[in-house]
C-alpha cells in the first residue's frame, strides 16, 4: 500500500482516501481503480487492453464503458472530458499529465498548492418557494421552480445542495434558521412566487445560516416566455455568492425550450412526481409528453420521462405500466436525454437504473450510475441508486457510505432511510438498519412500508411476535387488505402462527409482492415454496431482484442448485462478495 503525490491530490490507498488541496474528493469504484493504476504507472501509458484485463477480468465489456468510467473520474477530480489531469492517448490508452511520487513516512505533510486546505463547506439549503399569492393551479411553480434551481446548483463543483424538501417544516417557520443551524447548513435559500398575465416574478434571499442575516434579498422578473431566464438569474446569483464557488467555476448547464409553456409543463410535471402515488405519476407522464410536443429536443423533459417510466415499473408502485414496456421506455428516453445534454445526471442515473433492474447488466450499470454521481454529487436520487447497486454487489462499505451522504443531503427522505435500511439489513447490521426505519418512522409515523421492513428484518432474525405486530400494522395500513389483518390475527392466536403466515403470503402473490412472498417462506421455513416465489422474480423482473445475492434471508440457499440457477440468470454468479451472518 502506498501514498502517491501528483498534482494537488494525494492519494492514499489505503485509506482509500483521495484529497485535493485537503478536501477530501468521492471517487466511485471502478474510477478508483483507475485512478490507482494510473498512480502506479507513474505517468506511463495505461493502455486500454491493461484497463479492460484488470478491471473486467473474463468478461466482455464495450469500449464505452471504460470511456465512462474515465469521465466519471475526471468529473471527480474537477476536470472536463478533455483536459486536466488525465491524458487521452487515441487509440492506445490513458496516462496522467501530472510527475507522480510515492510519500515514504519520512516526507513532511503535503501542503496544499495554492494556500492553506479548504475549510469543509457547509451545504446549501433550497426552501420550497412560496406561493400564498397564487391561484391553486400554479402552486406547482413553488416547488418546481425552486427544484429546478437546486438541481441546477448541485452540478456546480464545490457545492453541496440539500434537495428541496430537506428543511421543510423542521421546527415552525420562525424556527427554520436555528434547525439548519443545528444540522450543519451554510446558506439557506428561500422565495416567493408571483404571476400575472405577463409577467412571472421571485422574491428570493439568501441566508448566511450562522450568522442568521440575510446575506442579499433580490427582486428577479421576467415575462412567461423567459422562465428559463428567470431560473438561470436565481441559480447564478446563488452560485457566485458563496465562498466555495466563483464565477469563473460554476459550470451551470440551462436550455431554453422552443416554446415557453414546455418549460412550465415539465415544471409540474416534476411536481407531480414528488409523491411517489399512482396518480399524479400518471398526470406527469402527460405532462412531460406534453411539454415533449411542443419540443421534441428538450433534454429535461426528455429525463424526466425516463424517470417516470421508472416509477411505473417499479413494484413499490404496484406496476401501473407492464415491465416489458415501460423500461425500455425509460432506456430510450435516457439515451435520448443523454445525446441531447451528455450532463444531466438524471438520464445517466435512469439509464443505469434500467441496466440495474430489467437488463442485469451490473458493468453497464455501474459505468452509468458512477457518472450520475460524479456528474451530480447532490443527486440523493443518483447516490441512493448507486448505493443499491454497490449493495447488490456486495461491496457493502461502498453501499453504506454513498447511502450514508445520501442521508446528509435530505435526512428527512423516508425513502432515502428505507433504502439506507437495506443497505444496512444487507451488510449484516440488522441494528442499524432497524435504527433507519425506526428515524423513517419519525418522519413519517405509521407509513406501512416502514412497518414492512420491520417486520421483514424482524422475522429474519427469528422476533416472531415483534414481527407479527408489525405484519399486522402493516396489513391495518394496506388499502387492498381490508379485514385481513384481523382474520391473520385471529388465526395466529386459534391456530398458531404457521396458519397465520400462509393467509399474509398469499395476500402477498396475490398483490404480486413476490420478493416478499420469498423472504416470508423462507421465514415459514419453506424453501421450496421460497424458490417458486424466487423463479416468478425473475421472469417478472421485480425490482429489488438484484439484491437476491446478498439478502440474509435466503443465504441458506446458497449452495442449492436451483438458487445457482437463479443467479446463473442474474448474471450474479462470481460478481457479489462474500456473504455471512448477521450481527
Amino acid at each position: 500500500m502506498s501514498v502517491y503525490a501528483f498534482g494537488p491530490f494525494i492519494l492514499d490507498t489505503a485509506g482509500r482516501r483521495l484529497t485535493r488541496d485537503g478536501e477530501r474528493l468521492a471517487v466511485p469504484g471502478k474510477a478508483w481503480q483507475i485512478l490507482l493504476m494510473l498512480a502506479e504507472a507513474g505517468g506511463h501509458l495505461v493502455s486500454h487492453d491493461t484497463f479492460r484485463a484488470r478491471l473486467w477480468p473474463n468478461i466482455v465489456v464495450e469500449d464505452r464503458t471504460l470511456t465512462v468510467h474515465v469521465s466519471t473520474l475526471r468529473k471527480a477530480l474537477g476536470t472536463d472530458s478533455v483536459g486536466g489531469y488525465i491524458e487521452t492517448v487515441s487509440r492506445a490508452g490513458y496516462r496522467l499529465t501530472v510527475p507522480v511520487r510515492i510519500l515514504s513516512e519520512a516526507d513532511p505533510p503535503p501542503q496544499a498548492v495554492g494556500g492553506s486546505p479548504m475549510a469543509e463547506a457547509r451545504p446549501l439549503a433550497v426552501r420550497t418557494f412560496s406561493t400564498r399569492e397564487l391561484a391553486e393551479a400554479d402552486a406547482y411553480l413553488g416547488i418546481g421552480i425552486a427544484d429546478a434551481v437546486s438541481t441546477a446548483l448541485g452540478a456546480v463543483p464545490g457545492l453541496t445542495v440539500w434537495p428541496v424538501g430537506a428543511v421543510e417544516d423542521l421546527a415552525g417557520a420562525r424556527d427554520t434558521v436555528e434547525a439548519c443551524r443545528t444540522l450543519g447548513v451554510g446558506h439557506l435559500l428561500e422565495g416567493a412566487v408571483r404571476r400575472s398575465a405577463e409577467r412571472l416574478q421571485i422574491s428570493a434571499r439568501l441566508i448566511d445560516v450562522a450568522s442568521g442575516h440575510t446575506q442579499w434579498s433580490e427582486h428577479f422578473e421576467q415575462s412567461l416566455m423567459d422562465g428559463v431566464v428567470l431560473q438561470d438569474a436565481i441559480a447564478e446569483r446563488v452560485a457566485t455568492s458563496l465562498p466555495q464557488s466563483s464565477a469563473a467555476d460554476h459550470g451551470l448547464r440551462s436550455y431554453r425550450p422552443r416554446a415557453a409553456e414546455a418549460y412550465f409543463l415539465q415544471l409540474e410535471a416534476r411536481a407531480h412526481l414528488k409523491p411517489f402515488t399512482r396518480l399524479p405519476l400518471m398526470k406527469a407522464l402527460s405532462l412531460f409528453e406534453q411539454a415533449l410536443v411542443l419540443d421534441p429536443d428538450y433534454a429535461m423533459a426528455h429525463a424526466g420521462l425516463a424517470s417516470t417510466y421508472l416509477l411505473m415499473a417499479s413494484t413499490a408502485m404496484l406496476r401501473p405500466l407492464q415491465v416489458d414496456e415501460a423500461m425500455p421506455m425509460a432506456r430510450r428516453a435516457a439515451q435520448r436525454a443523454i445525446a441531447l445534454d451528455e450532463g444531466l445526471a438524471e438520464a445517466w442515473a435512469a439509464l443505469g437504473r434500467v441496466k440495474m433492474e430489467y437488463d442485469w447488466d451490473w458493468d453497464g450499470a455501474e459505468a452509468d450510475l458512477a457518472h450520475a454521481v460524479a456528474l451530480n454529487s447532490s443527486s440523493v436520487e443518483a447516490l441512493g441508486t448507486f448505493g443499491q447497486f454497490l449493495s447488490a454487489m456486495g461491496r457493502h462499505d461502498e453501499a453504506i457510505e454513498a447511502m450514508e451522504q445520501a442521508r446528509r443531503l435530505d435526512p428527512r427522505s423516508v425513502e432515502t432511510l428505507q433504502h439506507l435500511a437495506i443497505v444496512y439489513w444487507m451488510a449484516g447490521q440488522a441494528d442499524r438498519a432497524l435504527e433507519a426505519v425506526d428515524d423513517s418512522l419519525r418522519v413519517a409515523p405509521g407509513s406501512p412500508r416502514a412497518h414492512y421492513g420491520r417486520m421483514m428484518i424482524l422475522d429474519q432474525l427469528g422476533h416472531r411476535d415483534e414481527a407479527m405486530a408489525e405484519r399486522l400494522t402493516t396489513l391495518r395500513g394496506l388499502a387492498v387488505a381490508q379485514g385481513v389483518a384481523e382474520d391473520v390475527e385471529a388465526l395466529a392466536h386459534s391456530k398458531g402462527w404457521r396458519e397465520a403466515m400462509g393467509v399474509w403470503i398469499a395476500l402477498l402473490e396475490r398483490t404480486n409482492r413476490w420478493e416478499g412472498a420469498a423472504m416470508q417462506w423462507m421465514a415459514a421455513g419453506e424453501s421450496s415454496r421460497a424458490l417458486d416465489a424466487l423463479e416468478h422474480c425473475v421472469k417478472a423482473r421485480t425490482t429489488y431482484l438484484c439484491f437476491v445475492a446478498q439478502n440474509p434471508y435466503f443465504h441458506p440457499l446458497h449452495n442449492n442448485p436451483r438458487f445457482q440457477s437463479i443467479l446463473r440468470t442474474l448474471k450474479l454468479d462470481g460478481r457479489t462478495g462474500a456473504v455471512g451472518p448477521v450481527r
